[in-house]
């Protein structure tokens, strides 16, 4: 392989804590998933049919970024900061998506069957990230997230980092390695019974959306532990050679038991491949402003994406008699005001909301223990 000797600003080096190249991956597997809810709200042709995939993208991204950033003070007994940081780092968003959607359920036609407790019930369980596990709580949905779906990986991303967080201390090599061959079997299981990945999002098969983020999870701490130590040798690639190769696995045409397959191997071979070559993909200078932006605005456009997407619906269907414009536009401006209105969120709101948490959480932690005051919005 040729390696490239352009002087670049790389960093993939085990003293940081980002990864760019990473962290553009994860923006565009959520504007992926944009693209595919957009699809089925506005009517189109699926463009992404295996979108729903980006998930379990997301979750051995989380596995690496998050060992990579906290695995030695989680050895060091730092649990309780460790979770702290997990909360500020999640729940802005969370807490932003859940009131979006809930003035989309309050405002519909179906909001006058259900009752006041109803309602609090689906508001409380939405803010807090909470699965509801019974059907129908909210008419016609079968999910486990109805009020904003997308937020229904995020139930078990804190599931798994707080896992985590309990276990790092404990887990050495060898019990990495089996906890995630357990769990790739329970979930090739699942794999194979639904023929294909999509499950844990549906209060039909919730339960076994723990294997679907267990295994990729720690997938994802095992190769930091592997790769995050070491200064590898930069392969001469382009970020956008990777972030085709991502997007080219949301298209795969694929039926019958191969669809099982081919999702089987893209969790379990494509994804860990993908992303060990991004973690030593030098960037060049003037890519480093793109890449960061897509990782910032990744957390927010799927965070909100969902019920943003059903106010543009109704105001769809409000404007049909006046306006002729074609599904197609209705989606393409869909994605574009989620990626916008993203960003800005993430400027005004997520940002500054998380660095003040961040300096409260120093302010009272330099109090108690005045010799551990320092840390960093992650």
């Amino acid at each position: 392989m040729v390696i490239s000797t352009i002087k670049v600003q790389n960093p993939q080096l085990p003293a940081q804590q980002h990864f760019l190249v990473l962290d553009a991956l994860r923006g565009v597997a959520a504007i992926a998933v944009a693209v595919y809810h957009a699809c089925v709200i506005f009517g189109v042709p699926q463009l992404l049919p295996k979108a729903y995939l980006a998930v379990d993208f997301f979750f051995v991204l989380s596995g690496i970024v998050v060992a990579h950033a906290y695995e030695q003070r989680l050895k060091q007994g730092q649990i309780r900061e460790y979770l702290e940081r997990r909360v500020i780092r999640l729940y802005p968003m969370i807490i932003f998506g859940a009131l979006l959607g809930m003035t989309a359920v309050v405002t519909s036609p179906a909001a006058r069957q259900l009752s006041v407790g109803t309602l609090i019930y689906l508001g409380l369980s939405t803010v807090l990230c909470l699965p509801i596990i019974r059907a129908n709580v909210y008419p016609g949905s079968n999910t486990i997230a109805p009020v904003n779906v997308p937020s229904w990986s995020l139930f078990f991303e804190i599931f798994v980092n707080a896992v985590y967080g309990l276990a790092a201390k404990h887990l050495t090599d060898a019990r990495l390695v089996a906890l995630a061959l357990a769990a790739f079997v329970v979930e090739a299981i699942g794999i194979f019974k639904f023929n294909g990945v999509d499950f844990g999002v549906y209060v039909a098969n919730f339960e076994w959306g723990f294997a679907r983020v267990v295994f990729p999870f720690f997938v994802g701490v095992l190769i930091n532990r592997l790769l995050a130590p070491r200064v590898l040798a930069t392969p001469a690639m382009t970020p956008l050679l990777l972030a085709v190769a991502l997007v080219a696995t949301f298209c795969m045409p694929t039926s019958g038991v191969w669809t099982a397959v081919s999702e089987l191997v893209a969790i379990a071979i494509i994804y860990p491949s993908v992303i060990m070559l991004a973690m030593r993909v030098a960037v060049a200078s003037r890519q480093g402003r793109v890449l960061a932006w897509l990782g910032a605005v990744s957390y927010p456009v799927y965070a909100i994406h969902g019920p943003l997407f059903v106010w543009l619906a109704r105001l769809q269907r409000a404007s049909a008699s006046r306006l002729q414009i074609s599904a197609y536009c209705w989606a393409a401006v869909a994605v574009a005001v989620a990626i916008v209105f993203a960003w800005l969120v993430y400027k005004i709101y997520d940002l500054p909301l998380r660095e003040a948490l961040t300096r409260a959480m120093r302010r009272r932690r330099s109090t108690l223990n005045p010799s551990n005051s320092r840390g960093q919005v992650e």
